[in-house]
């Protein structure tokens, strides 16, 4: 399996931050926040891409000096939405495996080794990492209405209607490398792109997890909230079933 990490935004919601360094190296609680998706994917993938299109080059010089135990690649992408700059770094690639797709900016701890089996066993062509959301936050995530088995039936980003779930994407998916060229060169997103079509198909599952922690950085504010947070817990979560 291969692992990407989108992070090709320029973070402007996080200026002045991001004026002069690249939104993948700042620093959460000392910590690069791409460093917590590297750290979740490291162990269920053979290597890792980090898509960017922002200072490329001091994220090479970083990634000079760190071993993380498996091989780390920046490819160069266009900034687009995540449908268009998956399909690139594939195309760039030749990519022809399963890959775990990661936001950046999303700090979590999830069972990757147990969605990756739920993945394979189900024979999906897409799981979505999900977890339960309340109901006035439902506006920020992709919204999935799963069945007990995980079969996602409908999956609507950033819902503006009503939608009888609470299960939202909380930043990890995988892509089962027959999807792939089903990705377009436009500027479009996964979950708009790919997502419902693959509910509608039936091979869209949801690999519900109860996850310790789960902040992102994309403003100011929630790049505080993230840093007190993991500052108070510490990186390593514990989990009740651990």
């Amino acid at each position: 399996m291969i692992g990407v990490i989108l992070a090709a935004g320029k973070g402007t919601r996080l200026r002045p931050l991001t004026y002069a360094i690249p939104k993948p190296l700042i620093p959460v609680s000392g910590k690069p926040v791409m460093e917590y998706a590297i750290d979740n994917l490291k162990d269920v993938v053979d290597k890792i891409y980090i898509a960017v299109s922002y200072r490329k080059e001091m994220l090479e010089d970083y990634l000079r000096h760190v071993d993380y135990g498996v091989e780390v690649e920046t490819v160069s992408t266009l900034g687009w939405e995540t449908g268009g700059d998956l399909r690139l770094l594939i195309t760039d690639k030749n990519i022809d495996d399963d890959i775990v797709v990661a936001y950046a900016d999303v700090i979590t701890k999830p069972h990757l080794d147990r969605m990756v089996a739920f993945h394979k066993k189900r024979k999906a062509d897409a799981t979505v990492l999900l977890f339960s959301v309340p109901d006035e936050e439902k506006e920020r995530f992709g919204i999935a209405i799963a069945d007990e088995d995980g079969k996602i039936e409908r999956f609507v980003e950033k819902p503006k209607e009503e939608i009888p779930s609470n299960l939202a994407n909380a930043g990890y998916y995988i892509l089962d490398r027959n999807v792939l060229p089903q990705l377009d060169f436009d500027k479009e997103k996964v979950e708009r792109m790919l997502f419902p079509k693959l509910a509608e198909k039936g091979t869209l599952y949801g690999f519900k997890d109860t996850l310790p922690l789960w902040v992102d950085i994309g403003t100011k504010a929630s790049y505080a909230a993230a840093t007190r947070l993991i500052e108070k817990n510490g990186y390593i979560f514990k989990r009740e079933d651990e």
